[in-house]
């Protein structure tokens, strides 16, 4: 199949109108530029002309391409006239803007809050009305409103009750020192069906399932990627986004992802929660404690 240009477009000639000669031949559809036509066919003929000199991923026309790159720098181009906030594609931005557009009518009398509906504003007063509704599951105390409950459990996450008898780490739940528990022990009990993998927690191991079945269950509201696991998904879309919401308590640096954040701290807290089965030496990172275990390893004949 022939590459699609503006020389391959037919030229209008007398008593041809615009809706003629600009017309695709394999849709119908009809454009009012020769250009916009060409980009058009391509979609058709499957042809990519224009590559990301990055990523060498292809697109149907240059400026497609060149809205793609942005994703490889720090470069925010679309600002908010709102609030001043930025971000790095038209996407992410027009659905950042209704935030602000979104007209919200109906406001609680109790609390002043506003929402888009009656009935959601209805369904939301009946908090006012029930006898403390949250109720935090770790001690039975009841809450009004739900972000009462999540500053109630930042209190007993700062308690964390249950601590490590092999190291320092600590946790607010039991579930969390019995997982945790695990990377001292090394005992994986969730084993996978379809393979001879284990894991430490349900958790991981439902991850693990999904690169057998192929499942991909979370979905980037900005473009049409999926993924087997949410913490890949909220990874994924700060690239459109360029958000940054963990911030570090001892420097201030900001980070994507809240495992990253945990791992920068470490290097202020000399914590080092990976120990080596062999020789009992710490790691503050587990890759660096795979790279050490390999020395334990008998080196091959030569």
């Amino acid at each position: 199949m022939s590459k699609v240009t503006l020389k391959s477009v037919p030229k209008k000639s007398s008593g041809q109108t615009k809706e003629k000669i600009n017309r695709c031949k394999y849709c119908d559809k009809v454009y009012d530029y020769p250009a916009l036509l060409v980009v058009h066919l391509r979609t058709h003929t499957g042809e990519k002309p224009s590559k990301c000199d990055i990523c060498e991923k292809a697109f149907h026309s240059l400026t497609l391409m060149k809205c793609h790159k942005i994703i490889h720098s720090d470069e925010m181009p679309y600002e908010c006239e709102t609030c001043q906030k930025k971000f790095r594609t038209v996407k992410a931005i027009n659905k950042h803007i209704k935030l602000h557009v979104e007209d919200k009518p109906y406001k609680c009398d109790i609390c002043d809050k506003s929402f888009t509906s009656n009935s959601n504003m209805y369904r939301h007063m009946f908090i006012h009305y029930r006898d403390k509704p949250c109720e935090c599951k770790l001690c039975g105390k009841g809450f009004t409103r739900n972000k009462e409950l999540k500053a109630h459990y930042s209190e007993h996450k700062n308690m964390k009750p249950f601590k490590c008898d092999k190291c320092d780490k600590a946790y607010f739940q039991e579930a969390g020192l019995t997982v945790h528990k695990f990377t001292h022990t090394g005992e994986k009990p969730y084993k996978c069906n379809y393979c001879e993998k284990s894991f430490t927690s349900n958790g991981l191991l439902k991850n693990h399932h999904r690169t057998h079945t192929g499942e991909k269950p979370f979905k980037c509201a900005y473009c049409e990627k999926s993924f087997a696991a949410n913490r890949s998904l909220r990874s994924h879309e700060t690239i459109h986004t360029g958000e940054k919401a963990f911030q570090c308590k001892y420097c201030d640096k900001l980070f994507s992802l809240s495992g990253n954040l945990m791992m920068h701290q470490r290097m202020h807290t000399g914590e080092k929660p990976f120990q080596c089965k062999i020789c009992d030496k710490r790691f503050g990172h587990k890759g660096n404690l795979n790279q050490h275990e390999k020395t334990h390893l008998p080196s091959p004949v030569s």
